[in-house]
Formats: C-alpha cells, structure tokens, sequence
C-alpha cells in the first residue's frame, strides 16, 4: 500500500520533539509498501506539502503520529487537539481515503480521539508490529486479529487488546532519515539551547504514581532494548550526520540498575564525542551508576522528585520519601552532574505547609533549573481518576480530552502569589 506518514507537531518547548514514534513505525515497514512523510515542524507551507503528494503520490492510506494533547496548564490552559481536528476537516475535501491515527497522546485518550477527529483506525500502544499489522488487513477488511486497533464496526467502536512488543531488539533502529535530524539537533527551542536526538531504551514503567500516562502507553512490564543495539544506533547517528546531543527518554533511567549501569558502560566504550541527559527517579539512587553517567558523557539529568513532602509523595504512590530525594540529589552533586528538578503542588492532602516543605528542600541544593507546576491533570486509568471521580472533582460523563486537574482545596487560592514570591528569589524557578 502507499501510505503518507503526517506528523503535525509545531511545537518547540524546550527543544524541538523529533517524532521517534513515527520514525520506528516507518521503519517497521515491509518492502512491499511505499511511502511518503510530511514532517510540520520545519516544512514552510506544510498544507501545500501535502495537497502536492495527494496529487503525485495517491496514498491509499494517511496515518497521523499524535505526540500531544494540551499543555496541562491549570491557569493558561492550550489545546492542540482543535487545531489537528481543523487539519483533518480540511484533508477530507481533498482525500477520501482512510486516516489512521496513534502515538503517545492518541494512546492516552483513543476513544476520545477518534469520536473528535472523525478518523477510521486507531493504533494503541506500540505501533511498529501493529501498524504493519493493519496494512496486510485493510484489503480483506479483517481488522479483530489487529492487536491494538480501534476501528468503527456496525456503529459501535471496536477495540482490540494492544500487544507490546516484548523484544525490542526485534524492532529496527528508528528511520530518522525522513526527519531531517540534523535540523532537529541544530534547530532552537524555548530553551535557547540546540537540540537533541531522542532515544528509547525501554519501554514500560513498573511504579504505580497515581497519575501518570506511562503504564497506560507502555505498560508496566519493563522491555529493554539491548545495550549493543542503543550504542550502536548512536554511532550510527554520529557517523551518518553528526549527532552528537542525545535525550534518553526512557521514564526511569536508572532502573533496573545492573541495566543501566552496563548501558554507560556500552556508551563510553563507544568513545566518541556525545553528551547526554535523562530521566532520574529518586526511588533508585545509585552514587556508582550517577558516576558513570558522568563519565559516559552524560551532563544533566532530569530528577522526578515531584514533592519534598512525605505525605504527599505517599499519597501519589511515587514509591519513594524524603529520604530517598535528599541522597539522590546529594549523590548527584558527589557526581558532578548538573540536575534539574520537578515540584508538582496540588495532588491529595496537600497543604501550604507540604508545599512549604518541598520548596524548603529544594533550596538546600542547587538545582540547575526547577520547573514548578500547580495542579495534576486528570487521565482516565489512572488511580487519581477513581479519586476524583470518588470526590466529585470530576463525573464520569467528563470528555477528559478536554483537561480537568485535581487541586487541593487547602492551597488553591494561595498558592500563586507564594510562587511568584518563590521565583522572585530563584529566577531559574519558573511555574
């Protein structure tokens, strides 16, 4: 079949996303079936792009990566879901054929999705072996043995159980030649600072916080993807372009540890020029592992601590304390490498005196950067769902595509005038 690959993302916090989703669908493709990618984030008039390969290529089906669903910001919320419905509107008076969507965003909200934007399939969870799956079904219309497909059938949706690809070594590297990768490390973000290639190393996320997506894209079965065969994607992208900025994004780098301690190990014997970061959760602190993080060319890492507050971290089933940030921070300090954390104020039992608490915490270390966030977005199959559905904070007939958050009566009204007089005092604080 021929087929045109659309990633719609636009947008450029911190650095601009290349759509590693995408680009490992792409690349799980058989030969037998040909196709085209429109990449938005640097194409000058993406429209234009695509009205063009309507007419020279004729693709018999559009599959659309969705990477995200609003900026869950309680105070300025923005969606972008709208803005990809307004873009299929507008495809189907020039394609009559069929759209398929997925990626992590679609993955979260599938059914939500398909009833907003209009499309005929949807892949949930993995999307290599399933998307592949999808084309050797579409000319027979046999679509129940599709694992993760949700399709329209006798008007009622259909959903088929995902199945995760339980080795990742069978997957081939991520096609990153249809996205321009050198202009997705050079190019700027709202950090001011160049870019970076993402990376997956695993996938899967054994912790049980009360919110978060994770578990419901990947499961929590933790796939990992050989050492050799990370190591040798990065030589790859060093030899063929350059690349020398990675972004391992991975929910927790540094578990299980034996893992990743042999995958910095596999990185510095590598022996080339790249620096790195990823995503520390405090549950594991490791003075060996941060040391060869550093050694491996690592230079920040990203630290998940989401509250200094016993209570409150208990309370988001984080599966870790106090105790556990401190060292990790502290170890990562012992290390040399430069960290950044997270504060999420908002979720069950939090008071001014837990938020106090955190901010407290953090003030005794020296972050490189503090991202400060009010208020937990709420996801369907997430335990914080049950809660505030349990609390009235939301009902069941709530289109959650559209954001609703969990906050704590006791800080609602206070809370941001003590912020701005926290970032008045750590302007690299910011909420």
């Amino acid at each position: 079949m021929r087929v045109l690959f659309i990633s719609p993302n636009r947008l450029r916090l911190i650095v601009p996303p290349l759509p590693l989703g995408l680009a490992s669908v792409i690349a799980a493709l058989e030969p037998e079936h040909s196709f085209r990618v429109v990449d938005f984030m640097f194409e000058a008039d993406p429209r234009a792009r695509v009205l063009s390969l309507l007419k020279e290529f004729q693709p018999e089906i559009i599959a659309f990566g969705l990477r995200n669903i609003d900026n869950q910001s309680i105070r300025s919320p923005v969606y972008f879901f709208p803005e990809i419905k307004e873009l299929l509107d507008w495809l189907r008076r020039h394609y009559q054929g069929p759209i398929a969507l997925g990626g992590g965003a679609f993955s979260i909200l599938p059914q939500e999705f398909m009833d907003y934007l209009g499309a005929d399939f949807g892949i949930i969870g993995d999307g290599e072996l399933s998307f592949r799956a999808l084309l050797r079904a579409y000319p027979k219309a046999d679509f129940s043995r599709v694992p993760g497909l949700i399709w329209r059938h006798q008007g009622q949706w259909r959903c088929n159980p995902p199945i995760p690809v339980l080795d990742l070594d069978q997957l081939p590297d991520p096609a990153l030649e249809y996205f321009n990768p050198t202009r997705y490390h050079e190019a700027l973000g709202s950090s001011k600072l160049p870019g970076m290639i993402t990376l997956q190393s695993r996938r899967g996320c054994p912790m049980h916080c009360t919110y978060c997506t994770t578990p419901l894209i990947e499961g929590h079965r933790l796939r990992l993807r050989s050492p050799e065969k990370v190591t040798a994607f990065m030589a790859y992208c060093y030899s063929h372009w350059n690349l020398t900025r990675f972004y391992f994004i991975d929910n927790i780098f540094n578990y299980p540890l034996d893992y990743a301690r042999q995958l910095c190990r596999a990185v510095k014997d590598l022996n080339l020029p790249l620096e790195w970061s990823c995503i520390i959760n405090p549950a594991f602190p490791d003075a060996e592992l941060f040391h060869l993080i550093r050694a491996a060319g690592g230079y920040r890492v990203q630290v998940g601590n989401e509250s200094g507050s016993d209570l409150v971290l208990t309370n988001l089933g984080k599966g870790y304390g106090r105790i556990q940030v401190e060292e990790t921070l502290h170890l990562l300090a012992q290390a040399g490498l430069a960290y950044s954390c997270f504060l999420l104020f908002g979720g069950p039992g939090e008071t001014p005196e837990t938020v106090k608490e955190s901010v407290a915490l953090l003030e005794n270390y020296q972050p490189q950067m503090v991202n400060l966030t009010v208020g937990i977005r709420i996801y369907p199959g997430a335990s914080l769902y049950d809660q505030a559905l349990a609390e009235g904070v939301i009902s069941e007939a709530d289109n959650l595509l559209w954001p609703r958050f969990y906050l704590s009566p006791a800080i609602a009204e206070w809370i941001w005038d003590y912020l701005s007089e926290v970032t008045a005092r750590h302007p690299n604080w910011t909420f």
